[in-house]
């Protein structure tokens, strides 16, 4: 019953997303050559999410002037725990250069999300996502977001290929992290 709940759960949100995210000009999988710059881009939808490790929570707002990797996944998703070691891999290749990896679990109650992640023991901090999954077309999982330094989103990437992924998600992040960074409104 839990299981048949969880589903009906993921897709009224993915229904709730999509609507939101076509309202909102994100755009899915936009093609590598035809990325928006940072100008045409659209703003990243703010939310504020807790943390499922401890009694934090996150604005994504509050990372503007970083590169943000922005995750959506589910521990009954196969591709979202094939993904898993990658994004611990790009975390710590990447933790010390602006970039912030953003996990948000998506559509499970947090007890079962967090025995996944004691079972995992991922080097990042994982927020529950419901809130913003609200806000993004994340119908798809593993779905993962590229915003850049001025809170634009420049790509969204759905589904996780082990061929492609790791050279695709790594050539995004340094391209976001080569643009300037936004000059601060007085």
């Amino acid at each position: 019953m839990r299981y048949i709940m969880s589903w009906f759960l993921v897709l009224f949100l993915a229904a709730g997303a999509s609507v939101a995210a076509t309202q909102s000009g994100v755009k899915r999988d936009t093609p590598r050559p035809g990325n928006p710059t940072s100008e045409e881009a659209a703003p990243a939808p703010d939310f504020t999410v807790p943390s499922l490790t401890d009694d934090t929570s996150i604005r994504l707002s509050s990372l503007r002037g970083k590169v943000v990797v922005m995750n959506f996944w589910a521990s009954w998703c196969p591709p979202c725990r094939a993904e898993f070691p990658l994004l611990a891999k790009l975390y710590n290749q990447y933790k010390e250069r602006d970039v912030v990896l953003l996990s948000l679990n998506l559509a499970e109650e947090a007890e079962t999300a967090r025995h996944f992640i004691q079972q995992t023991a991922p080097p990042f901090p994982v927020y529950a996502g419901a809130i913003a999954a609200a806000k993004y077309n994340a119908s798809r999982l593993p779905t993962t977001y590229f915003i850049d330094r001025a809170g634009r989103i420049r790509r969204q990437v759905s589904g996780f290929h082990p061929k492609r992924t790791e050279a695709e998600f790594s050539s995004l992040i340094d391209e976001l992290l080569a643009e300037p960074a936004p000059v601060a409104q007085p």
